[in-house]
């Protein structure tokens, strides 16, 4: 299963990843709120179900688009519904109402060895099931395909290899248990570990956990 959902986020992870660069820079998106004084559970909780924009939570970020349904598919033909002769069936269409997840929470640290570079880890739901997953992006001159990259969340370490490289970033990408769930959102400690191509050391950064279960939750009710 996990594996199947990784495949299919593969298939669009890097328009999706552009689009999040794209909107990274923008200002906040909620009026009338003081994000200055207010706690992140509050602030997530000021966002309403139509939100679209950009709100810093605690040190993470929550971007938001537009709603975007799935264009309905053309009639199935003759052969296209499956038969005795072993030609599988289709997928199953979405269900209704379902449009393409338009959130994601984002954490932008600065690059050790290049701090004109940005390390970016962003959670977002994939999939009909909105399974929440992980990715980690990096400058390409930092990693490779099936570099290893450990995320640690306090004394728990998740292995999360390179899946996907491209000119503008490399990407790791994983869907997340429903059972590791709490093991994420009460991490007080938060860092990514990986050795940068061509070195010996390992690289170790740390991440700030301050409003990220707030904005993934925020998140998760939102795209629902």
């Amino acid at each position: 299963m996990r594996n199947t959902l990784i495949g299919g986020a593969l298939a669009i992870v890097l328009v999706a990843a552009l689009f999040v660069a794209a909107q990274y820079g923008r200002k906040p998106a909620i009026a009338g709120l003081d994000t200055e004084t207010l706690t992140p559970a509050e602030i997530a909780k000021g966002l309403s179900p139509d939100f679209v924009g950009q709100q810093k939570i605690g040190d993470w970020k929550l971007f938001c688009g537009q709603v975007h349904e799935l264009p309905k598919p053309p009639p199935l033909g003759p052969h296209e519904s499956g038969n005795s002769a072993g030609t599988p069936p289709k997928e199953p269409p979405p269900p209704p109402g379902w449009h393409i997840p338009r959130c994601r929470t984002v954490l932008g640290m600065r690059n050790p060895k290049n701090p004109d570079e940005e390390i970016r880890i962003t959670f977002r739901a994939v999939g009909f099931k909105r399974a929440l997953a992980i990715f980690l992006r990096f400058p390409p001159t930092e990693v490779d395909v099936g570099d290893g990259v450990t995320l640690q969340l306090d004394d728990t370490s998740w292995d999360l290899p390179i899946r996907s490289c491209a000119k503008p970033f490399c990407l790791s990408i994983q869907s997340i248990k429903l059972t590791d769930m709490p093991t994420l959102l009460k991490a007080k400690k938060m860092a990514l570990k990986f050795k940068p191509t061509g070195s010996q050391q390992s690289v170790l950064i740390a991440a700030p956990t301050d409003g990220m279960a707030e904005a993934i939750e925020a998140m998760r009710r939102i795209d629902k």
